[in-house]
């Protein structure tokens, strides 16, 4: 949701101030975590030992924005997990989809699925889940995920520490750096066989374009400008299976007093959001997806609607008993100006978006 307007510290590079978001975002899971709003008990172990020492308390408006973004995409990205379970069951195929995670920072959600599907006695269906960032965000998350059992545990085996120390590779999970503005770097290291494989024939790329794949971008786009953002839905659209889909998570219609006020707090820290003025609807949404090649069936909905239409009356309830809100048309402003949205790259009968939203 919004991030808190600091001015202490403020970067001047616009890469770092970007970087610098996921902070903000790990704090407010590391928050919600904290008082029951999320079973996430992994964004602890991403704290620096400052943040660690003085951990904040974000305002509930935070807290329950931070549970309904977190509960929609999750429910959309398990959409996908199960229905090749489903699919495959007969056929015995194992890890028959891949996740492709882009300006993942410290996101927890992988460890959080396994966990909770462990405690399912589901068998896991994602052959490769993949997480894209800026190297120094990669580098550091390496060296906390090697370094901590609890997240190198659910990896699947072997983990090695790749690209001096900026990557991370394991049967179930691997981490990359990259510039999203550079695509066909990224491409390469995602689609190719290692470089540094000699019998490239016998070793599988990172992922595989065959495989129906789930693009995840959560809060990424707006900080592209709209050529890259084409170039990027493009490119996923016409490299990976039917049955593939996409899940993102917006800001939009920000071009009102809420947008102005918006916009003036983050380029005190030296943010722009070059994607913003091409997302003033929902329906602007869906359409850049339509307009890159997800031609499937494309939905799009406000935080605040999911919230309202979606989340399940008992979690609601559970909610509303954590903290007390007073903001409450606060509360559904901020939600107003956020979306999940969502598109399937052609049909295989099994896309995301089936349960009506």
């Amino acid at each position: 949701m919004l991030p808190p307007s600091r001015l202490s510290n403020a970067p001047t590079n616009p890469d770092a101030a970007v970087r610098g978001t996921d902070s903000d975002a790990l704090l407010s899971r590391h928050s919600a975590a904290s008082l029951g709003y999320l079973d996430d008990p992994f964004s602890a172990l991403f704290l620096s030992p400052a943040q660690r020492r003085t951990p904040e308390r974000r305002p509930p408006l935070i807290n329950i924005g931070t549970h309904a973004r977190t509960w929609a995409v999750d429910e959309l990205v398990e959409q996908f997990l199960l229905q090749r379970e489903v699919g495959d069951s007969s056929s015995g195929r194992a890890k028959a989809c891949q996740v492709l995670s882009l300006g993942a920072g410290t996101d927890t959600r992988f460890w959080r699925l396994r966990k909770k599907w462990e405690a399912e006695g589901r068998e896991w269906t994602c052959r490769k889940w993949v997480e894209v960032d800026f190297p120094e965000a990669t580098g550091s998350k390496a060296r906390a995920v090697s370094g901590k059992a609890e997240l190198k545990s659910r990896l699947g085996g072997d983990v090695k520490i790749e690209q001096g120390g900026l990557g991370l590779s394991s049967p179930l999970y691997a981490l990359l750096p990259g510039d999203l503005r550079h695509l066909d770097a990224l491409s390469t290291s995602l689609l190719s066989p290692p470089a540094y494989s000699t019998t490239s024939a016998s070793i599988e790329p990172i992922l595989l374009p065959s495989l129906p794949t789930l693009l995840l971008l959560e809060c990424v786009l707006v900080y592209l400008p709209p050529p890259d953002t084409d170039t990027i839905l493009r490119w996923f659209a016409s490299n990976f299976a039917p049955g593939s889909a996409v899940v993102s998570y917006d800001p939009f219609g920000l071009d009102d007093s809420f947008g102005k006020v918006m916009r003036r707090n983050l380029a005190l820290r030296s943010l722009t959001l070059p994607g913003a003025d091409s997302t003033p609807t929902l329906a602007s949404l869906t359409s850049r997806l339509q307009n890159n090649g997800i031609t499937g069936s494309t939905g799009s909905m406000s935080v605040r609607e999911i919230r309202d239409e979606v989340v399940p009356v008992e979690e609601k309830e559970r909610v509303s008993k954590l903290e007390n809100l007073d903001e409450v048309e606060e509360l559904n402003l901020v939600l107003e100006h956020y979306a999940v949205t969502w598109g399937n790259v052609g049909e295989d009968g099994r896309g995301i978006g089936s349960k009506g939203w």
